[in-house]
């Protein structure tokens, strides 16, 4: 057995114990380091410990999220870099000749028709500069999705809806702010642009990435997913703060109707599959070209850096950052539930060299999926961790850390600077050797506690009792939000079959064709809370950002009950009565 595999194997008892600590119901790792390669899959029942599959099971799925990014920057990378001096491809691929710094906007706008068109966003930012979330939009989370993780929004009022927003929230931001703005608006906006260059965003990934790859467990096209897979190999399951796991929506594929839904949920994918797409770079790097990826476009994938600090800076490839900072870890499901942890503060570090690595960084987060990626290059090294599962620890931050750690030797600067020792009662006693061991154990330990805390605040908060639409016998009826494109339906619930003779409140979010689950209207205090649909808290992750406020205030006139408006992370979105019940 090499030592890069007897590393990995020595590291197997932390990733059970994190899989143990966090539930998470399925996990698939896959390494690179050099020309040695491992993948192994884990499972954890119901009841009982987490345990390695005797054999890999290279056919889980997992929805990757934010990691499609680096997808969507290498599907414009050959467009403007290959196919739009081709003589050979469409006027429409021409269009995009040195396109990199050109403004977004008039690029987009002279691939489609004049009904298609697109207003100037603030600051008029290049094709580059989305790409890499400088000077873009802020986020629109809570206009793309309905507080239970329903998508909303389509392919044909997103572009309008970008555009306005990104006025508005300009308006917001103090003179000379920080233009770094990461957002899945400015990708959803280049993936719009790929679909129109090329006719069809997934039909370009299947020719010119999937199949020169041999991607065959990729999917972005629910007919493809559910004919070449079952529920039990993509199923996403959420964690309480009591450590409960359950499915999450069974039954239901979101993220696969449109252009704008694939853009920032992404395909179901295999860690396999993003270990051929990433072993692939390398080869490629190496002057071993698969289809038009050729070393240039690798490097292309590597630039063009936006600066956030002198270690980390945004790129087509994710974060760049050393492993030496706090910037690995940064785009976890960790750091979003509770951004104040002392935990944040955790670095890798260095390796006895003292000489510093860096990596790019992927993070991809859904309701009921989380999944991490770093790629070294320069290491001809990669990590990818996919697991099936949210909840108050995202196994694959800590997992994919843990590798690197491992592979690299890292030494971090402050051993237990985070207060781990808390959970080691023999901490103190330990050999130097045994505390690295046992650090990632003692981490996703307070990892867990603390954003179950707030998980718990949440889920306190959920489970508001039902209104008697008698006591707010005015708030039913229609309400639109003009900034946003989003209805809400307020109406008065007697049951599935009418069948009680009082009804409750109860609220629908609708965007021009898609519409979130039946959801509680709950008062509280003043104002009106959205809660789950039943006794379960069944919200999604963005309730701990982009719906952080899910209360509502009221407004009335003469009339009665005239608008609902909800403060956002940075606007207040005002929903003006159209009609009455």
């Amino acid at each position: 057995m090499s030592s890069f595999q007897q590393t990995l194997e020595a590291l197997d008892p932390s990733v059970l114990a994190i899989l143990d600590i966090s539930n998470t119901a399925r996990c698939s790792v896959y390494c690179s380091a050099q020309h040695e390669k491992t993948h192994a899959t884990y499972h954890k029942p119901a009841t009982g410990h987490a345990q390695r599959d005797p054999q890999c099971d290279e056919d889980l799925l997992f929805q990757c999220a934010s990691l499609f990014k680096v997808f969507i920057a290498a599907c414009l990378t050959l467009i403007i870099d290959k196919l739009s001096s081709d003589p050979n491809t469409t006027i429409k691929y021409h269009k995009l000749k040195d396109a990199w710094d050109k403004p977004f906007t008039d690029v987009f706008n002279n691939l489609v028709g004049v009904q298609d068109q697109m207003r100037s966003l603030p600051g008029d930012p290049s094709v580059q500069q989305l790409l890499v979330h400088f000077k873009g939009v802020s986020g629109i989370n809570h206009i793309l999705l309905a507080p239970d993780g329903t998508p909303l929004q389509g392919l044909h009022h997103v572009v309008d809806i970008i555009s306005q927003y990104a006025i508005d929230t300009r308006e917001q931001q103090a003179e000379g702010e920080n233009q770094i703005r990461y957002s899945n608006a400015n990708y959803i906006l280049l993936a719009l642009l790929v679909d129109k260059a090329s006719g069809s965003l997934n039909e370009f990934l299947k020719e010119y990435i999937f199949k020169p790859f041999g991607m065959k467990r990729t999917f972005l096209c629910s007919e493809d997913l559910h004919s070449h897979s079952r529920d039990s190999q993509r199923q996403p399951h959420v964690v309480s703060s009591d450590r409960s796991r359950r499915i999450f929506r069974p039954a239901t594929t979101l993220g696969l109707s449109d252009v704008v839904e694939m853009a920032w949920l992404g395909p179901y994918t295999s860690a396999a599959d993003l270990g051929r797409f990433f072993d692939g770079l390398l080869s490629a790097r190496d002057g071993k070209p698969i289809g038009l990826f050729d070393r240039a476009v690798v490097e292309s994938l590597g630039s063009g850096k936006s600066v956030i600090s002198k270690q980390a800076g945004y790129t087509p490839c994710g974060l760049h950052t050393s492993l030496d900072s706090t910037g690995p870890g940064s785009h976890s499901l960790n750091r979003l539930i509770y951004p104040e942890s002392s935990i944040n503060s955790h670095v890798l570090g260095k390796p006895s060299s003292r000489k510093e690595i860096s990596a790019f960084y992927l993070a991809g987060s859904a309701t009921g999926w989380a999944g991490t990626v770093y790629f070294l290059p320069n290491k001809r090294t990669f990590v990818i961790v996919l697991t099936n599962t949210s909840g108050p620890l995202d196994a694959s931050d800590l997992i994919s850390r843990l590798l690197l750690q491992g592979i690299f030797d890292l030494q971090p600067p402050k051993a237990i600077s985070w207060g781990v020792g808390n959970y080691l009662l023999s901490w103190s006693a330990m050999t130097p050797a045994k505390r690295y061991k046992a650090q990632y154990n003692a981490l996703a330990s307070q990892i867990f506690d603390e954003n179950a805390l707030k998980m718990k605040e949440l889920e306190q908060l959920d489970r508001q009792p039902d209104t008697p639409t008698s006591e707010c016998p005015d708030l039913p009826g229609k309400y639109f939000c003009s900034r946003n494109g989003q209805h809400l339906l307020v109406s008065d619930w007697k049951g599935e079959d009418n069948e009680n003779p009082e009804g409750v409140l109860r609220v629908v979010f609708q965007s021009e064709m898609k519409s979130s689950q039946m959801l509680r209207f709950a008062k509280k205090g003043e104002k009106f809370r959205v809660c789950s649909p039943d006794r379960f808290s069944d919200l999604a992750i963005d309730c701990f950002d982009a719906w952080g406020n899910l209360e509502f205030e009221l407004q009335r006139d003469g009339g009665g009950v005239k608008s609902l408006s909800r403060q956002g992370v940075y606007l207040n979105d005002i929903f003006i009565r159209e009609e009455k019940a």
